[in-house]
């Protein structure tokens, strides 16, 4: 169910996929992955619009918890659709926030897509930081950037085409960031080409605001 996050669903259809998953999981009982299903269903909400507040103290109760019980994999995933959230509405100074705070969760859950998102989501931070500060914290950013970025290539020279569009919108974040204006949009426009064509609807939606800030 994970993966329907980023299927090539509207938000919309996947709240109604998560709403019916939960109400199944409840007569199961299987509060395990229930609780997986409620943080998915949480995020799209989240990013919907809808019960905001209510969004934000259910991620708020599950990362405590997580911390209580030292649950490294549940933190992971909160922190993970948390910062998918920053990330969507261009909340910056909060995600890198997050990103400094979490550390290293590669640690925790390593070979997932898990892990291949939020190093994707942690290389755009980095990016956006780096745009936005100077000195010393300028160039800590790109390198904390770079250093992630190269992560992503190798998983693309391996032959995970699931990134390759990942990689667009960082070279392209990154041209930004080198006031490379015109690779900049060749690289949005190959982002938002490689995600249209690859089914990742959330990520075209993503590279269209990214291109147009």
């Amino acid at each position: 169910m994970y993966h329907l996050y980023f299927t090539g669903l509207s938000l919309g259809s996947i709240q109604k996929e998560l709403e019916a998953a939960t109400h199944v999981l409840t007569q199961l009982k299987q509060d395990g992955t229930q609780v997986f299903i409620i943080l998915l269903l949480t995020t799209v909400k989240k990013r919907r619009g809808l019960d905001a507040e209510a969004c934000d103290e259910i991620m708020d109760s599950m990362l405590a918890t997580a911390a209580s019980t030292r649950s490294f994999d549940m933190a992971v995933y909160v922190n993970l659709m948390k910062l998918e959230v920053f990330v969507f509405f261009q909340q910056w100074k909060e995600a890198i926030d997050l990103v400094q705070k979490a550390g290293n969760v590669r640690l925790f859950l390593s070979s997932t897509f898990v892990v291949v998102r939020y190093t994707f989501l942690a290389a755009l931070t980095y990016l956006k930081a780096a745009q936005s500060s100077s000195g010393w914290k300028k160039r800590q950013m790109k390198k904390c950037a770079h250093k992630t970025m190269q992560l992503i290539r190798g998983w693309a020279k391996n032959g995970n085409v699931n990134v390759v569009h990942y990689l667009y919108i960082l070279d392209a974040e990154l041209a930004v960031l080198n006031g490379k204006n015109n690779k900049a949009k060749k690289s949005f426009s190959a982002a938002i080409t490689t995600s249209s064509r690859n089914g990742f609807l959330q990520d075209r939606a993503l590279a269209h605001e990214l291109a147009s800030a």
